[in-house]
């Protein structure tokens, strides 16, 4: 039963590696992250996030100067979620994330507790 087993989880293994949504999420990533104004995007969102917690580690930090510093993030992550290299790897990412999720139901599915809207079905 073990070697079976293996030699499934092998073969899923191998059918996920050649998938071509997975294919396509490696390649959108690929590129994303050899793309310059996408790795500077990244870096100036990271940095306003960890000063926005720097800034909220604070007991009291001002409204105005949370406010500025929220502002920022949310700007830096906005220019960062349009940019199109990136909408192009978040759609990849979704499709790849639904199968990763109907294969996490297939396995383990029988095993989760119901929930009180799955037992009204």
């Amino acid at each position: 039963m073990e070697q079976t087993l293996v030699a499934s989880l092998s073969e899923l293994k191998q059918a996920l590696k050649d998938d071509p949504r997975v294919k396509r999420l490696n390649e959108r990533e690929e590129k994303l992250l050899l793309d310059p104004e996408v790795v500077e995007l990244i870096k100036k969102k990271n940095l306003l996030e960890d000063d926005y917690e720097t800034l909220l580690s604070y007991t009291k930090p001002s409204e105005e100067a949370s406010e500025r510093a929220q502002k920022a993030l949310y700007e830096a992550k906005l220019a960062l979620d349009t940019h199109p290299l990136v909408k192009e790897y978040n759609d990849a990412y979704l499709e790849v994330r639904d199968l990763y999720l109907e294969i996490d139901d297939i396995l383990f599915g029988e095993f989760r507790s119901k929930t009180l809207s799955s037992e009204a079905k």
